[in-house]
């Protein structure tokens, strides 16, 4: 059973059982959670060699890229490409991710995830946004890359509904998306559920304050953060189930433990 999709359908039932005062909001991350960025960092070791006539990469594939994208020093290692070499590459490596970071077609989603994303947007006094790390000089990239890829599948993200990292790429992401929550928190939404593939951002969200309502999900994708920190409530998945989503029966399938956090049962 798909059970991070049904845990997420059974909660927002619940939710909307228990409030009716504000809309309800879903938030998601971008990178390595709506997008697989397996894809994008493939994209940009392939321009890399297109760019400079070298074939460092011609035989990688897909499947190759296993680690994140903040960690392609130790794969230039696995590839023993030559110090110089790698010089070369990272000299380029962040421009060429900016770069392709606002090129749709550099990105691949999740399977399913737009249909999850649809299904939230179609109901009644329900909003999805996005609570991302990526710095605010790549909203206008962001939101048409993202927009691009989800028309074909009726999903559309307006830009009232994405929040940024107000800098650079550099800096803490754990605290701002604490800060993300709290943001759509004061623009009169009811935070149901946070999906995230980063331990430490969705540690950083059941810290907070009243976050005892939030569902934390996490994509189980690629991640840099230390497993450890995740919260023991948070529910893990990967496939993106529309039809375990919609089809769940309203059942209860929660407990509040001592601390007043939310549980699951299996």
């Amino acid at each position: 059973m798909n059970e991070w999709m049904n845990t997420l359908s059974q909660h927002y039932r619940r939710m909307q059982d228990r409030y009716d005062d504000r809309p309800f909001i879903i938030l998601f991350d971008i990178d390595g959670t709506i997008l697989d960025m397996r894809f994008m960092i493939y994209n940009v070791l392939k321009k890399f060699d297109a760019d400079n006539g070298t074939d460092h990469f011609r035989r990688i594939t897909v499947t190759d890229i296993d680690f994140h994208e903040e960690h392609v020093t130790g794969f230039l290692d696995r590839l023993s490409l030559s110090r110089d070499h790698q010089l070369e590459f990272l000299y380029r490596y962040e421009s060429l991710f900016i770069l392709l970071a606002a090129n749709p077609f550099a990105h691949v989603p999740f399977n399913g995830v737009f249909e999850v994303i649809r299904w939230f947007q179609e109901r009644p006094g329900t909003v999805v946004g996005l609570n991302t790390g990526r710095p605010e000089m790549l909203r206008k990239d962001t939101l048409v890359s993202l927009n691009v890829l989800g028309a074909q599948m009726g999903v559309a993200f307006p830009d009232d509904l994405l929040f940024m990292k107000p800098d650079s790429w550099q800096g803490s992401i754990a605290s701002l998306k604490a800060e993300g929550v709290r943001h759509f928190r004061e623009k009169g939404y009811r935070v149901c559920a946070f999906i995230d593939n980063e331990p430490e951002n969705l540690r950083a969200v059941a810290d907070m304050d009243g976050s005892q309502e939030i569902l934390l999900l996490h994509a189980d994708t690629i991640f840099k953060s230390d497993f450890r920190a995740m919260p023991d409530h948070v529910v893990r998945g990967k496939v993106y189930d529309l039809s375990t989503l919609a089809n769940a029966r309203h059942e209860t399938h929660y407990f509040t433990d001592d601390d007043g956090l939310l549980k699951h049962t299996a």
